[in-house]
C-alpha cells in the first residue's frame, strides 16, 4: 500500500495507463480512435476501423446470444470508453452502459466523449474491478478486452463477478493466455525469460491458462461455455513491429527505463511470445451458475 492506501500493483497500473494512454492513442494501431486493443484481422475483414472494431463486434455478438434480455453491461477496465461507445450504437436496447478504469485520465476522456442527451445512459467511474461494490453495482453481462490480466488475484476477479452477476449471466474475458498444456517441468530458460519481460512491462500478474482459469471460474460459480482462439486473426511482423524489435536490439534494457519505452519492450516480448507459442489471444465466455453450483476452492 502507499500512503493513500492504493494496492502497490494499482498505482503501477494506474500511472502506466495515465501516462501512456495518449500515447497509445496518437500512436497506436486506431490512428486516434478510441480502441487501445488490439487489430483483428479474420475473413471478410478489410479495413483497419473494422480490424479495431472486431474485438467489440464479438462482445455485441455475445451479448445478443444470451437467452435473457441484457440491459445492463459492465465494462471492467474500461480504457477510455471504446468498446461501450461501440455497444451503446450497436445495441440500443441496452439500457447502462457502465466502464471502470484505475486511471482517471482514461475516465475523464470517456466522460467527455459520452453522446449528447445520453449522460444517463453511460457511467464512468475510476475503480478497480477486484474491488467493485456489488450493493451498488450490478450487471447482466461483464466483459474485460485486454484488461483481466492486469489483475493481481484472479480469484477475486470471479468471486467479485458472482456477487455483481445474476444467475444466467454472462462474463466475457478477451486477453492473452498461457498456452496449454503448461510443461510440467517449466519452461526453458528462454522462453521463461521471454514471458518474464512481457509480464513485467506490461503488469501483467493475472496471465493465466485457459485450463487454469477454467478450474478457477467453477469454484466461484462460472461455467465456460464458449472459447475461441483468436490469435490467428493477429498481424505479426508488421514494419512498426520490426522497427521496435531492432530499437530493443539496439538500446536492450535501457529502453525500460522510460514508461511508454516500457511498453515497447513489452510489445515485443509480447510478439516473440505468440511466434513462440507461449501465449495465445483468447476469447472464453463464462455463464454464472445457480446458486449452490460453486465448488469449494
Amino acid at each position: 500500500m502507499n500512503d493513500a492506501g492504493e494496492p502497490e500493483h494499482d498505482r503501477q497500473v494506474r500511472e502506466y495507463y495515465d501516462h501512456n494512454t495518449g500515447c497509445f492513442l496518437r500512436w497506436g494501431e486506431d490512428q486516434g480512435r478510441s480502441n487501445i486493443h488490439g487489430a483483428l484481422w479474420p475473413p471478410g475483414v478489410r479495413s483497419l476501423a473494422e480490424a479495431m472494431n472486431y474485438s467489440n463486434e464479438l462482445v455485441a455478438r455475445e451479448i445478443e446470444s444470451c437467452p435473457h434480455p441484457v440491459q445492463r453491461v459492465l465494462d471492467l477496465g474500461c480504457g477510455v470508453g471504446g468498446t461501450l461507445f461501440y455497444l451503446g450504437r450497436r445495441l440500443p436496447c441496452v439500457q447502462l452502459l457502465q466502464g471502470f478504469s484505475l486511471s482517471p485520465g482514461q475516465i475523464d476522456h470517456a466522460r467527455h466523449r459520452i453522446p449528447e442527451n445520453q449522460n444517463e445512459r453511460f457511467f464512468f467511474a475510476e475503480g478497480c474491478f477486484l474491488q467493485l461494490p456489488a450493493e451498488r453495482i450490478q450487471a447482466d453481462f461483464s466483459y474485460a478486452v485486454e484488461s483481466f490480466a492486469h489483475g493481481p488475484d484472479p480469484e477475486r476477479f470471479f468471486a467479485v463477478q458472482a456477487q455483481i452477476l445474476q444467475p444466467g449471466g454472462r462474463l466475457v474475458i478477451i486477453d492473452d493466455c498461457l498456452s496449454d498444456p503448461i510443461p510440467s517441468r517449466g519452461l526453458p530458460a528462454r522462453h521463461a525469460r521471454l514471458l518474464d519481460v512481457y509480464r513485467r512491462n506490461w503488469l501483467l500478474p493475472g496471465l493465466r491458462g485457459v485450463i487454469a482459469l477454467q478450474s478457477i471460474a467453477e469454484t466461484k460459480g462460472f461455467r465456460l461455455i464458449r472459447q475461441r482462439n483468436l490469435t490467428p486473426h493477429l498481424r505479426l511482423g508488421r514494419p512498426r513491429d520490426r522497427m521496435i524489435a531492432l530499437l530493443v536490439r539496439l538500446f536492450g534494457s535501457r529502453m525500460e527505463r522510460h514508461t511508454y519505452l516500457k511498453a515497447l519492450v513489452g510489445g515485443d516480448a509480447k510478439q516473440k511470445c505468440y511466434r513462440e507459442g507461449l501465449i495465445d489471444y483468447q476469447l472464453m465466455v463464462f455463464e454464472k451458475q445457480a446458486c449452490g453450483a460453486e465448488r469449494d476452492g
